[in-house]
């Protein structure tokens, strides 16, 4: 299921879009976004895009909405560093990593992760080529008030929308039809966004059809 969601400067939230496709390539991703643009999503309005670093999002980004700023997700970064690590430094690494992202400014963060280049370059060289790589897209979001921080650097609202959905759905196994995924997601992502997190009634079957 590829996803839009939107979040305004009052922390309101809304699924933007959302579409069931058989793969994440780069077609799949630029036709929903082509779609979401000629439904009024022109980009003139919009500030940021914050991404999990999808290769094909990114290509399909660059192509419908070319001069916006796109953030990094930094949990997804921190997980691509930490896999590239050996396990006798994954915690020391990982800690003094995360720091980065905690700095009071950008300029605070860059300083931290020159410290920690420095640091770990020799006998992490993997771990922090990827740091490294595209880091500056990590850090849009210090051209943002501060009380957004936390809620644009990270894909986190639309993953815990992903884990509910799960949450909600495992039991029934599989989904009958298209439609009937569709309206479950619209479903269960809606009360999400519109009441908070208020446990949903049991789904019922005449949903499904």
């Amino acid at each position: 299921m590829l996803c839009a969601l939107g979040l305004e400067d009052d922390g309101t939230k809304d699924m933007l879009s959302f579409r069931l496709v058989d793969g994440e390539d780069a077609d799949s991703w630029r036709a929903f976004l082509v779609d979401i643009k000629s439904r009024g999503l022109q980009g003139k309005a919009l500030r940021l895009i914050t991404t999990d670093g999808n290769p094909a999002l990114l290509k399909a980004l660059k192509e419908v909405y070319p001069s916006l700023k796109v953030q990094r997700c930094t949990v997804h970064k921190l997980r691509n560093v930490a896999i590239k690590l050996r396990r006798v430094h994954l915690k020391p690494c990982m800690g003094e990593a995360k720091n980065i992202f905690n700095a009071r400014s950008r300029r605070e963060a860059i300083k931290r992760f020159k410290v920690w280049k420095e640091k770990w370059q020799v006998e992490e060289e993997r771990a922090v080529r990827c740091m490294e790589k595209d880091l500056h897209h990590c850090l849009h979001y210090y051209s943002f008030p501060k009380e957004l921080w936390k809620k644009i650097r990270t894909t986190n609202i639309l993953e815990r929308d992903f884990r509910e959905v799960r949450r909600r759905t495992r039991p029934m196994g599989f989904f009958p039809t298209e439609e009937s995924a569709n309206r479950i997601f619209y479903g269960v992502t809606n009360a999400i966004h519109q009441n908070g997190h208020v446990p949903l009634p049991t789904i019922s079957a005449e949903i499904l059809t």
